[in-house]
């Protein structure tokens, strides 16, 4: 029988159309222990050595050569999700073992928390809510997001939802990609800039690109210098777009706003 392990987490936990699919397409499923995690490069090796699964069904983990080559038998990795940066990619192609991803399939979820990401740091939910939880009642003035210019770096699935959302706020919509998007230019009224002028621009900054070489610490200290002293930085995308050090020390320093 073939045999298909799961490592992401999420797969399976709210519906079970997948494994119910798996199961009735002749595969036996088979699941990372909750004792195993985390799960690093090694661990992940060891795992897919003992289970020699024919398809691997991840999350973040690190599909990673010595992964890939672990099974005889692997000729799948599907991403239970978008974005494939944490698959060896030239490894896969050599051996000839299938990459999938679901593209879009998480857009609409993901801007929908962009946009409450941005409602709560206009209107600063967590500060007051803190405030009231420790006994106090402190008022605090909040911005509204029709009024403010939002950055929109990377206009993929995701980050269109975004500009879906953003529109019917009354947002001022700048937005930086290697492809121009003209829809949104028509529709929504997005106008496309240099990555340098969205930052120095928005009162909003947020994030929507894959993880490349390209894209790696695409934010870093040059870049948030760049931003308003007054703006904030969304990153759903990928941790590795932002330098953290960098972060860290421009918070610190009250450099943006949050």
């Amino acid at each position: 029988m073939r045999r298909a392990l799961v490592g992401s987490r999420s797969f399976g936990e709210f519906v079970s159309v997948g494994e119910e699919t798996l199961i009735k397409a002749g595969f036996e499923v088979r699941r990372v222990r909750a004792e195993e995690r985390p799960l690093d490069a090694s661990q992940m090796t060891r795992i897919v050595a003992r289970e020699s699964p024919d398809v691997i069904i991840c999350g973040a983990e690190p599909i990673t050569e010595e992964v890939l080559r672990a099974s005889r038998k692997l000729r799948m990795v599907m991403k239970h999700g978008v974005g494939v940066d944490n698959i060896d990619l030239d490894v896969a192609t050599d051996m000839e073992i299938v990459v999938a991803y679901a593209p879009g399939r998480n857009a609409a979820a993901v801007a929908d928390f962009t946009i409450s990401a941005m409602l709560a740091l206009l209107r600063g939910y967590c500060e007051a809510s803190n405030s009231t939880k420790a006994g106090g009642w402190k008022r605090y003035m909040g911005h509204e997001l029709g009024e403010i210019t939002v950055g929109i770096v990377g206009t993929g699935h995701i980050g269109t939802e975004v500009v879906k959302r953003l529109g019917g706020f009354g947002a001022t919509m700048l937005a930086y990609d290697v492809v121009k998007n003209a829809d949104l230019e028509s529709t929504y009224s997005v106008c496309y800039v240099a990555l340098e002028e969205l930052l120095e621009t928005s009162d909003i900054v947020t994030l929507h690109v894959t993880l490349s070489q390209e894209t790696s610490n695409l934010i870093g200290a040059r870049e948030l210098e760049m931003m308003k002293e007054s703006a904030y930085l969304i990153n759903t995308a990928r941790g590795e777009l932002v330098d953290e050090g960098a972060l860290y020390h421009c918070l610190k320093e009250r450099r943006i706003a949050g």
